[in-house]
């Protein structure tokens, strides 16, 4: 038993605590018919102790290979009810934690004194003040930043915001780590509305559809839709959560944002966490079939990503850090044999005469549209 899983078993003492001050503040504001149903009960043990756990299990290992932790400053947005912070704060020297909701924040804050952590400075914030709050508090450079299950509920603008804050903030030899974001590249919507494609559609239709969702607060919450606008549906879709991709990135930190990825998701922490899925392997099949400078982690239908501020020396410009070889696949083996049958569909369809014909058809029209397109 490693120490992180030796770590787990002693907290086990604290559940009974802990779920009671979740109930006395972050559910206190819950329907309290929901916290009896099936996806209610859900609900509190993953704030319990599911995420400390996972955090435990799959994200501290995970962080302490590309960095020592013993010392270091943390600065987390997004603390919630302190699943996270509770288990990296016997690690580190002090962390500093942000969130949006009071009651998470209360949460947290009694979470941190039964287990008998004083390390840790929480913060309400609102989302508009987010920024200007974390850089006025930054006594110094941090060495760990963490944005866990964060990102995909802000908007870009705040997104891009605090991506180039955090990175500002970074101590030359630190990490940035995203963690559990949903990749809006999926055909699937794992995260929300449990529905296929629909992150993908324009906000306007996303609501209007939404109604389909098989979770019924989510379905509820856009039964007034034809009423907003399309800011204020922008902004509800973003707090629900419509995932993240690669393109954030590239905007908010350059074009050169893949020399600093060091960890991308493949890593054995994160792959027995989350197993790689047809999916995932459909896209990098696609990514590496078309040559886009994409690194594979922005394949993966749940980013988790560390970049590190120095840039990786033996990384040329251009490449991505991170590039599983040509035809390797880290999906389990069944999947690997659905993989190879839609590859050889693909190649049929293809070399079939029926594909060639209809591509002949169509080059005038492709011919036409990029002479009007000039």
């Amino acid at each position: 038993m490693n120490i992180f899983e030796q770590r787990i078993r002693e907290s086990k003492q604290y559940i009974p605590a802990v779920r009671q001050a979740l109930l006395d503040t972050y559910f206190s504001s819950y329907n309290q018919d929901f916290l009896q149903t099936e996806a209610g009960l859900l609900d509190i043990e993953n704030n319990v102790f599911r995420r400390h756990d996972h955090a435990l299990r799959h994200v501290i290992p995970w962080l302490n290979h590309q960095i020592d932790l013993a010392g270091r400053r943390v600065l987390e947005i997004g603390c919630g009810t302190g699943s996270s912070t509770a288990a990296l704060a016997p690690y580190v020297r002090s962390i500093e934690g942000y969130d949006i909701h009071p009651q998470a924040v209360a949460g947290a804050r009694k979470r941190l004194e039964i287990m008998g952590l004083n390390n840790v400075r929480l913060h309400v914030i609102r989302e508009d003040e987010l920024v200007q709050r974390v850089t006025d508090n930054a006594k110094h450079r941090y060495d760990i930043i963490l944005l866990f299950a964060v990102l995909e509920h802000q908007t870009i603008e705040e997104r891009h915001e605090n991506l180039v804050t955090c990175w500002n903030l970074l101590a030359p030899d630190g990490i940035m780590a995203v963690i559990d974001t949903p990749n809006i590249l999926h055909y699937f919507d794992l995260h929300t509305s449990k529905l296929p494609f629909l992150h993908m559609l324009p906000t306007r239709l996303y609501a209007k559809y939404a109604a389909r969702s098989p979770r019924p607060a989510f379905a509820r919450s856009f039964a007034d839709q034809a009423r907003k606008t399309d800011a204020e549906l922008d902004e509800q879709v973003a707090r629900w959560g419509r995932g993240a991709s690669y393109h954030d990135f590239e905007l908010a930190l350059g074009p050169d944002y893949h020399t600093h990825l060091v960890a991308d998701g493949f890593e054995p922490e994160i792959l027995s966490w989350f197993p790689c899925t047809v999916e995932e392997e459909l896209l990098r099949w696609y990514v590496e079939h078309k040559k886009f400078n994409i690194p594979p982690g922005f394949t993966r239908c749940v980013l988790n990503l560390i970049f590190k501020k120095t840039i990786n020396p033996r990384q040329p410009a251009g490449q991505p850090a991170f590039a599983p070889p040509t035809g390797v696949s880290f999906a389990a083996p069944g999947q690997q044999q659905k993989i190879r049958d839609l590859e050889q569909q693909l190649e049929e369809i293809y070399r079939s005469k029926t594909w060639r014909a209809g591509s002949l058809m169509a080059t005038p029209y492709r011919m036409l549209r990029r002479l009007f397109q000039k």
